[in-house]
């Protein structure tokens, strides 16, 4: 091919990638299905504290949630390899078999590493923004220099895999999304931060959601006692009440329960 055949394949190649991905988006946002919207204190919006990133997917499940954006909180990102979870038989061309995808690595996969992949998948969430440490962005924009696919600025990180968006930012550097979200927060996050701070910053961003999860991520190395302990100091924060004697999960109080608490 001759040089003006290859800029002319590569300018072609980058429009239609571009288009693809602008009309992944429309279609996830004219699909988009949400609950009722408010800030993070709001009591009408649903709030959840689990042990495991499992049951965050589960709930997000279950509620219907479509097309979504997911501010998602933590420590790392811990990124896997989706072509090495897939069995063996489904890359023969013969017998031909099909496969629903996204069923089979809910059914067989699903962990604290893949339940943002499988969330996508399903068609659950279509765009990830994630708020980390310092550190764990900096790590980050080092990876988006070897990435096909990705943007750095002084902000924010933008790398793309296998069509799922996803940005890295500090929570200093968060500003809302034009949209309603999933928030999910993990207490590995708390080895870096104070509650009160992450919860200023997300009130000052004016963040709208309509579902919080909570998430202990019991088994994780990042996340011990002291940072469980910081999570549910958050909890609080955004009204939801501790769990009682004899229960394991804590719950949002009744209109009248917060009709009483002292004002923040």
């Amino acid at each position: 091919m001759t040089t003006r055949s290859c800029l002319i394949t590569s300018l072609l190649i980058l429009f239609l990638t571009a288009f693809a991905l602008v009309g992944i988006n429309r279609f996830g946002t004219n699909s988009r299905v949400t609950g009722r919207t408010g800030t993070i204190q709001a009591q009408q919006i649903d709030k959840k504290v689990v042990d495991d990133p499992k049951e965050a997917y589960r709930i997000w499940r279950d509620a219907g949630y479509r097309g979504r954006t997911i501010v998602f909180i933590a420590d790392r990102w811990e990124s896997f390899d989706p072509g090495e979870l897939i069995p063996a038989q489904m890359f023969r061309a013969y017998p031909l078999q099909l496969y629903n995808t996204a069923r089979l690595m809910e059914d067989d996969y699903l962990n604290g590493i893949t339940f943002l992949y499988i969330a996508s998948l399903n068609k659950i969430i279509r765009k990830i923004v994630m708020i980390a440490p310092d550190s764990e962005v900096g790590r980050m924009k080092v990876s988006a220099a070897k990435a096909k696919d990705s943007a750095v600025s002084e902000k924010a990180v933008f790398i793309s895999r296998q069509g799922f968006p996803r940005w890295y930012t500090t929570a200093a550097n968060f500003t809302a999304v034009k949209e309603p979200v999933l928030l999910y927060i993990g207490a590995s996050y708390f080895k870096h931060v104070q509650p009160e701070e992450l919860f200023r910053m997300l009130s000052a961003s004016g963040l709208q959601t309509d579902c919080v999860v909570l998430c202990r991520e019991k088994g994780k190395d990042s996340a011990t006692e002291n940072e469980i302990i910081k999570l549910g100091r958050f909890a609080a924060l955004i009204g939801i009440t501790p769990p009682s004697a004899g229960s394991g999960s804590m719950t949002q109080p009744t209109s009248k329960q917060q009709n009483q608490a002292p004002a923040l």
